[in-house]
């Protein structure tokens, strides 16, 4: 790097200044959490703007900073933006325990700045099939569970790790087959989307056909046993009822 390169980029007090403004926000706190500016985010949790708070918030939760779980806790306390907080400690630490703030607190106490650094993907498989009751299927990245459905029909349901988003973060990816996708059942379908809380319906080619898939992906940092196995009979218990529809469609 030159010596002009090294003038011109901004310091840790300027793009905190950045975090003021909301046409620069974004850019800020994306070079804060790339330099990894843990102090400086942990000071902007004291700021009286809401704003970078919020920034700060979720730029620490996305960089796993165990040092930021006391300062979480303590707004969670105040009851000031529950709802990212609690995303944000799930992100560092791996635990679930939502706005509960005695939890956290018995859990901080116990374990201090130690959180588990990479999702373990064989102990979580392992957890989720025992919540289902079924026996997962597949290995290394690649899982698939058969759930039973009414009418003695199963459906079957893939979980994929190892993806990643656009910026990096690691995904798990759940989705499940529904059945050929015939084009004159394209518009009914995409509309679907908007009446369903979880996923979305999309297409998938499964061999040389394609297929009506329903998906939905997890960041990875927030993924538990019981958050994936909901997720799994959510995708299953939707994907059954459209496949099902299909079927009773080509009949007739």
């Amino acid at each position: 790097m030159s010596e002009s390169q090294k003038i011109t980029q901004p310091s840790h007090e300027q793009l905190v200044q950045e975090l003021h403004e909301p046409w620069s926000r974004r850019r800020a706190r994306q070079r804060l959490v790339a330099a990894g500016a843990v102090g400086p985010l942990l000071e902007c949790l004291g700021s009286t703007n809401e704003s970078v708070v919020w920034a700060a918030i979720r730029s620490l939760g996305e960089m796993r900073a165990t040092t930021a779980v006391g300062p979480l806790v303590d707004l969670l306390e105040r009851g000031t933006l529950v709802l990212d907080v609690s995303t944000a400690l799930k992100m560092v630490t791996g635990q679930d325990f939502g706005a509960d703030v005695r939890k956290w607190r018995q859990w901080l106490q116990s374990h201090g700045d130690t959180v588990p650094a990479k999702l373990d993907v064989a102990a979580c498989i392992q957890r989720t099939g025992h919540l289902l009751g079924a026996e997962p299927s597949g290995g290394e990245n690649s899982f698939y569970f058969r759930l039973s459905q009414p009418d003695g029909r199963t459906q079957k349901v893939g979980v994929f790790f190892g993806r990643e988003d656009a910026d990096g973060e690691e995904l798990v990816v759940v989705y499940s087959q529904c059945g050929p996708a015939n084009p004159k059942y394209f518009e009914a379908v995409l509309r679907k989307n908007l009446s369903i809380p979880d996923g979305a319906f999309a297409i998938r080619d499964v061999g040389d056909q394609p297929h009506f898939v329903i998906v939905d992906t997890i960041l990875a940092a927030l993924v538990t046993p019981t958050a994936l196995a909901r997720k799994i009979e959510n995708i299953a218990a939707r994907a059954d009822l459209v496949e099902k529809a299909l079927a009773e469609e080509d009949k007739n």
